[in-house]
Parts: C-alpha cells; structure tokens; sequence
C-alpha cells in the first residue's frame, strides 16, 4: 500500500466521523480560545536583554520600583480665554483625579496625577505652569499607574472622560496603552472589512474558476475551520509570549490566501480526474497523490521560510512567525483531510456532478463541470443521438480519458499560454524579453538600497483614532515629546546632592544642550536645572532650608520675593519626587523639541549616548553612573537587535531556501535559478516600496494608503521578507512540480514546459489574483503599517505571478533546457508537442510514442 493509500485509509473508512470530529473543533475554539484571542494581543515593546536601554530600567526599578504607565488627559478652552482661570477645567480635573484614585484602589500603587491645578494649590504656580500651554487655551493632567490589567481602567479612564467633559470644554486622552487599545480596533475593523469584502471577492475568483458554485462549500467550510482551529490555537500562545496586535491581520490574509490557493490546486485536478471518467475514490486519490503533495511541498517551504522569524531577538516578531506558520499548517491540513473527507461522502459526489436542477441554479454543467469536462460530456451525448449511424459506419468510440486527452491537446495548440510559452522558449525572443524585462525592472531595483526605517507611532495607530489626534495635539502645544520623556539617571555611590554631583549634572545637560533635539534648558527639569535655568548646588541647599511653606507667611512680598519663593518651592517639591529615598540617586527629565520615536528622536538618543560616553571616558562624570532611561530607548534597542540579526537571517533562508529545492527536485540548477528569482523580486519589490512611500510616487492617486510617510516602518521588510520568499517558492514549486512531472513522463525539456504552462498557467494566474486580492485587503486599512505591509505583498504577488512565473521561468527553462534539472537522471525524450501542432493530439495520440502509458493517462 503506497503512501498516498495509507493517508487516505482512515478519511475513506470514517469520512462522517472525521467531519463530526471538526465540528466539536470548531465549536470549541469558537466557544472562547478564538473569540479571546485577539483582545489578548500586545503591541508594547520589552527591554532588550543586555542593551542599554534594558541595563538603564532595571538599575531604574531597583532605585525607584515600578514607574507604571502614563496618560495624558487634555483639557482646552475656547480660543481667547484661560484655562487656568476656567472653573469647569479646574473642576473637572479634581473629579478626574478623584476618580482614578477610586479606580486604582485595588491596584498594587494609587494613580498619581499631576496637574497645574494640583501644583497651583501646593503654592507651586510657576511649576505648575509647564502642564498649561503657552496660549494658555489647554492644560493637561499627567496620570501614572501601576494596574496589571489596564484592559479595564484605561477604558474606563477614556469613557469617563469622554462622557463627563463640560460642553464648555474640549477633552481628550492619550498614551502608550490607549493607542494599544486603538491598535487593537483597528485590528477588530480590519478583520470584519476581511470578512465581508475581501473573502467574498476571493471565493467568487475560485468559483468562476472552478465553474461550479456547489463545490464551493468545500472551500468554505476549509477557511472556517482553519481560522477558527487557528485563531484558537493561538490563544494559549498568548499567555506564553507576547503576541503583538496585528498578527491575527496578518494570519487572516494568509489564511484566506492559503486555503483559497490549495482548495483551487486540489479541487481543479480532481475536476480534471472526474473529467476523464474516473470514479470519486480514484479521483481523490490522484488529487492527494499529485497536487496534495505540490502543496505539501509548497506549504513546507512557507513555514521553513516564516520560521526563520523565531531567529529575531523580538517576541513581538517571533508571534508573527508563530502565527503564520500555525495558519500554513492548519490549513495543510484541514485541506488534505476535510476536502476528501467531504468528497467520499455522498455530499461530495453531488458537489462533483451536480444533478440538472442544481446545475441550473448554481451556474454549473449538469455532472461535470465546465472546461475539457463539458465538451467530454456533450460530445458523448451526441454519439448516443447519432449511435446507430456511427456504428454502422465503422466507428469505434473512444475511451474517456482518450477523449479527455484528444479534446485537451486541442484546446492547448489554441491556448494562449501555449502560444505564449513557444515564443519565450524560442532564444530569439525568449533572451531579449528576458533583458528587457530585468532592464526595465533594475532602475525600480536600485532603490531598495535607500530604503529608511522609522520607529515612528505614527505609522503603527490608526490615522483617524482618539489617541493619536490628541498626540498630535500634545506635541503642536507642548512640545512632541511631552508624551514619552527622557529621564537622565544619575546613581552615585553616595549623596548625589554635593556640589561635586552638581557639577556633574551641569556638564551632562551642558553637553546634551548641545545636541538640536535640546538646544533650549526648558527641555531639562531636575534639581540641577529648573524652568531653563541653572541650578547652583547653594541655590539648592537655600532652597531646601526655605521648604515647601517659604514664603507663604512673607507678607505681602513683591515680585522678586515671590519668584525666588516660587523656585525655592518648586525644588524643594522636584527634590522629593526626583531624589531617590537613600539620596544616592536623582533624575532628571527630558522633553525632546522633536517626536523621541522619529528618526531626528533615535539620533538624539544615538548621540546623548556617545557625549556621556565621552564624558565617562574624560573622568568628568567622577564616580557617578549615568543613565538614559525611557522616551524611545527600549523600541530603538529592540529594532537596533532586530535589524542586527536581519542579514543573518536573510543569508541562512536563502540558503535553506537552495537546500530545500535542491532536495525536493534532486538538482542543483533549480534552486540557483530560484534564488535569483526571488532575489530580483525582493530587489523590485522594496524599491518600489521606496518610490512610493518615501518620495511619493504615487501620491498623484491621492489615496491614504500609498501617501508619502519620507520613511518605512520598521516592521514591514523585516516581516514581509519571509512571507515574499515563501510566497515567490510557492508559485514556483506549483509550476516547476508539473513541469517535472511531464518531464519524467518522457516529455522533451521544450514540451515538458509547454504542457506544464498550459495545466497550471490558469490555475496559478488565478491563485496569483486571489493572494493579491487576500493581501490588498490590509490596504484598507488606516493603519499605515499594514497599508506599507500589504504595498509588499500585493507587489510581490502580482511580479511573482505575472513576470517571474509567466516570463522569466518559461525563458530560464528554454536557455538551460536539458540541464534545468541537473544532476538528476532523467528518462529518454520520446514526446515532441511541437510535432503535433497540426493536429496530433498531447496526450493518447497513436503517433506519438508515449512511454510509460500507466504515467501518461494519470496526467
């Protein structure tokens, strides 16, 4: 018993056991692991092991504990008026801080809020001037926490905002966890346009393929139980490991790609065996046998390709990995054992001859379907009208597959993927199409060199969400990074309040000052440096001999008294919140005149390391550590690791890539001309994607999802590298299979190619256009990472399928000819297509010797 029989075995004997067993399945991921998954994702960035930003957090929480989680809470006035003079802000702000000490009671530290109001009524106006933009129209409440589940206050936070601001008011919110939860809508909204434009455009693709719409259950019934079985398998993955927001977009376009693309191989060639007059049993058994093992290559090779992203220092990467190859997997195997499973049964067999009246109503040729199959059958129909005639005139009816194949040769010769494939194997014209065509795609190649990433939150949110409008709103009046403030540690082995400390402070900020992010002191708040000036140690010490109460029983002090009342105040406050308990430790705060996540934001943290470093080397920071903590460190760290380890990465899936298509197809040209393939595509493919999205070629479209961003999100190349490899293998493996398969059956190297172009040219065209149309669905979305993410897939589909596969293929095939499948022993050339172009037929024809006739007729 072969291979193929003892897989089978099982499906023949139970099929309705089988499709019992995934209906209890689907009921029990659908009942809560499915449904709980997405909401159970994260897009929060962890500290790097070992990188700098990861050393300055843990030396942090050892001094200061856990800083939690911030959100900025804005409140603004009608133009022209004041906000601090406006008695629904300042009472609104109470109730606010109020609330959120309620609401945090049972988190493990009390939300501490800050605000002008709570600064102004300590007696610390000037201080509490910095939280109040300069018109004077908004002010904004700074809220830390410390809650484990912030999937419950942050919410509540936003909706009681949202539902008590006065209607002489403008409020909004905004932080690292809102823009998560607005990740996570967009996920949700992502996932239903899927559902309910993208999914059915697809279907309706593979049914006017397949020509027949009962058999279309098959590929439904596939996709529901892959997302479903999928979704839920990643549920437990989740509370092992970070599982960033996207992953379940990501896994629902590969899905719908997937299941669509082996559901059209499978249901295609058993179209094609039942066409010949094979039984349902024999049918499905060549189906498994020939194009289920295509995409169990195909399928293999896809998650060798996305397991390459368990390589990445990221978890947030390796969930996409994880996440992708679970979809692949999945759908292998709900498509080799549901799709027979459903066949066997008596279901499956009226989905594969639907009787008249279904036939009528569901577009399709009553027992067959259309194609070879139709004309088959209609020729058959009319010999039984004309059967007494014919057989007294001597004739013998054919066979049906002698029939299939005479009817099939002759649709070939006609075909447009014939005609096309004896131009491209023709050297005179298949080398010049062959240059003119790498010609015309080398001036978009170049580009990929010049490709720029960003760490930018602005690509990953959503354009239209609360939470980014209001960041925007933020960095125009406060400054942009208000948000995510740097914190300058500074971790002495004793008091860091001496002068000496001092001294190192100002040398730090003085060299810092330096650099164009924070050229102006306002940026630096500290004991050292205060509302842009200078701090000297004994201005210090005055400071906090004078305490919290100087100068509130002065009477009346004039205005110099009371600005110096004010500083004095206004340190002695800082001192308590900066300076840690034991007094060996002091920070100060950062704010960036530009946005820390934006490439002119990682430059500065790029050169504020490097001036501390050259001041630890000089000796002038004495025995003091100094560290820079939170704004854009950990996210700069983390992609700084990731973008390390990419090149490793690319080199070792290229070569698995050469190894695996060595092994597969026992030669060593096959995989150099795969490689190279897919190096020109991945070349074109990123180069245009520089054109686009970072000097704005196709801004004349006016369309957000191909606006000019001047860079790349990080994630995308690193991320779609995998995918457009194993997407590239995909169709290759498909078209490459059956050309071997022809080839082995005793086909000339130049017929082995024209038959396989002519069996998988459609099939593929139209897999080709429903990845496209899987993938264009994420450039709906108002994300513009996913929109940058789907620009690279949708490309690279459309290049894979309609230049390398149909042109640049067919010609490599041509030039190399008897050595594309070097060094495998390959059987004698006894089959000329060429010889038959006037009317022999491909395949069954008596003057064509045809080898092996066992093989042949399984074709």
């Amino acid at each position: 018993m072969s291979l193929t029989d003892r897989f089978l075995h099982p499906i023949r004997s139970h099929p309705y056991l089988l499709i019992f067993v995934y209906f209890l399945v689907f009921c029990g991921c659908l009942s809560y692991p499915t449904i709980h998954f997405t909401s159970n994702t994260d897009s929060s960035f962890v500290a790097p092991t070992d990188s700098l930003s990861g050393t300055a957090q843990d030396v942090y929480s050892s001094i200061y504990g856990d800083s939690g989680k911030s959100i900025i809470v804005t409140v603004s006035v009608p133009e022209g008026d004041d906000v601090t003079t406006s008695s629904d802000a300042a009472d609104f702000t109470s109730n606010l801080i109020s609330w959120s000490t309620n609401a945090t009671q049972s988190c493990p530290t009390i939300s501490e809020s800050t605000s002008y109001f709570t600064l102004a009524a300590q007696g610390l106006t000037e201080l509490g001037l910095n939280y109040v933009s300069s018109s004077k129209s908004t002010t904004f409440t700074y809220i830390t926490y410390t809650c484990p589940i912030t999937n419950t206050y942050v919410p509540s936070l936003r909706s009681y905002v949202t539902s008590t601001c006065p209607p002489t008011l403008t409020c909004g919110s905004t932080g690292i966890e809102l823009f998560q939860i607005d990740i996570l809508d967009g996920v949700e909204s992502d996932l239903s346009r899927m559902d309910t434009t993208i999914l059915p455009l697809a279907l309706l693709t593979l049914a006017l393929v397949l020509g027949s719409l009962p058999i279309m259950l098959i590929p439904i019934l596939n996709i529901l139980i892959t997302v479903t079985l999928s979704f839920g398998l990643m549920y437990p993955v989740t509370l092992s490991m970070q599982v960033v927001s996207f992953t379940p977009s990501v896994m629902m376009s590969l899905i719908i790609a997937m299941s669509i693309d082996y559901s059209l191989f499978l249901l295609s060639r058993v179209q094609d065996e039942i066409s010949m007059g094979r039984t349902t049993q024999e049918s499905v058994r060549n189906m498994v046998e020939h194009a289920g093992h295509t995409i169990v290559a195909s399928g293999s090779t896809l998650c060798v390709c996305f397991c390459g992203m368990l390589f990445f220092p990221m978890d947030m990467l390796r969930s996409v990995g994880v996440g992708a190859t679970v979809s692949i997997l999945v759908a292998l195997g709900v498509n080799l054992t549901l799709t027979p499973a459903i066949l066997y049964t008596g279901l499956g067999e009226r989905l594969l001859r639907p009787g008249r009246g279904c036939a009528k109503v569901c577009c399709a040729e009553e027992g067959t379907t259309r194609g070879v199959g139709t004309m088959v059958k209609r020729e058959i129909e009319k010999e039984k009208n004309e059967g007494d005639e014919r057989l007294l005139s001597g004739f013998e009816p054919q066979s049906s597959i002698d029939r299939y194949n005479r009817i099939d040769s002759e649709l070939m010769y006609k075909s447009f993927w014939y005609r096309m494939a004896r131009v491209l194997l023709q050297p005179k014209y298949g080398v010049p199409i062959l240059l003119a065509c790498v010609g015309l795609m080398m001036p978009v190649c170049v580009h990929f060199v010049d490709l720029k990433t960003s760490i930018g939150f602005d690509l990953l949110l959503p354009s239209a969400s609360e939470s980014i409008e209001t960041f925007d709103d933020i960095g125009e009046l406060f400054g942009e990074g208000t948000l995510s403030p740097y914190k300058i540690l500074f971790d002495g082995p004793g008091p860091v309040t001496t002068a000496e400390a001092f001294d190192v402070m100002h040398e730090v900020v003085h060299e810092l000052n330096k650099l164009p992010a924070t050229s102006e002191l306002t940026s630096f708040a500290g004991i050292a440096y205060l509302g842009g000036f200078q701090v000297n140690h004994t201005e210090y010490e005055a400071a906090l001999l004078c305490g919290i109460e100087c100068g509130k029983n002065f009477p009346d002090p004039g205005p110099q008294e009371e600005a110096a009342f004010q500083v004095a105040r206004s340190l002695t406050a800082l001192s308590e919140s900066v300076n840690s308990p034991s007094g060996n430790a002091t920070f100060t705060t950062v704010i960036l005149n530009v946005d820390p996540f934006s490439n002119d934001g990682t430059q500065w943290l790029v050169d504020a390391r490097s001036a501390i470093d050259g001041l630890k080397s000089s000796g002038a920071l004495k025995d003091i550590e100094v560290y820079l903590c939170d704004g854009a460190g950990i996210e700069y760290d983390a992609v700084a690791q990731v973008y390390e380890v990419f090149p490793t990465l690319i080199t070792a899936t290229l070569v698995t890539v050469f190894v695996l298509m060595g092994v597969f197809f026992r030669s060593v040209i096959v995989p150099i001309r795969s490689v190279v393939s897919i190096a020109l595509t991945l070349m074109f493919v990123f180069g245009l994607t520089v054109l686009v999205y970072q000097d704005g070629a196709f801004e004349f479209m006016d369309l957000a999802c191909f606006s000019k961003t001047g860079y790349i999100s990080w994630l995308p190349p690193v991320m779609t590298f995998s995918i457009v490899v194993g997407l590239g293998l995909d169709y290759d493996v498909f078209l490459i299979s059956r050309v071997l398969e022809f080839r082995l059956d005793g086909y000339d190297s130049d017929s082995s190619v024209l038959a396989g172009i002519w069996k998988t040219g459609s099939v593929i065209t139209c897999a080709g256009i429903i990845m496209g149309l899987a993938f264009a669905g994420l450039l709906m979305s108002e994300e513009l990472l996913l929109n940058q993410t789907a620009f690279i897939l949708v490309v690279s589909v459309l290049v894979d399928t309609f230049v390398v596969r149909t042109v640049l293929v067919p010609i490599l095939l041509g030039v190399t000819e008897k050595y594309s499948w070097w060094p495998r022993a390959l059987p004698a050339e006894t089959v000329n297509l060429k010889n038959g172009e006037n009317g022999a037929q491909m395949l069954g024809a008596d003057d064509l010797d045809l080898g092996a006739q066992k093989e042949t007729e399984r074709i």
